[in-house]
């Protein structure tokens, strides 16, 4: 039986270079990994928090009810 989620898996150094779909593939990885190991910017942090600080406002039950 061929497990299917780890069919066609093929890391770089063992895939062949004939088959388009084994460089793409190559490549995607190579380029999803280097995406990944990029620092989350600043900015972005600073509007994560302030979304967070916003929900949890809208979650707290108002005392005055």
């Amino acid at each position: 039986m061929t497990d299917k989620l780890g069919a066609g898996r093929e890391t770089g150094r063992f895939a062949r270079t004939d088959n388009p779909n084994a460089q793409i593939a190559t490549k995607l990885r190579a380029l999803y990994l280097s995406v990944q190991e990029e620092a989350i910017p600043d900015r972005f942090l600073d509007l994560l928090e302030k979304l967070d600080a916003v929900e949890q406002r809208q979650s707290m039950p108002d005392v005055a009810e």
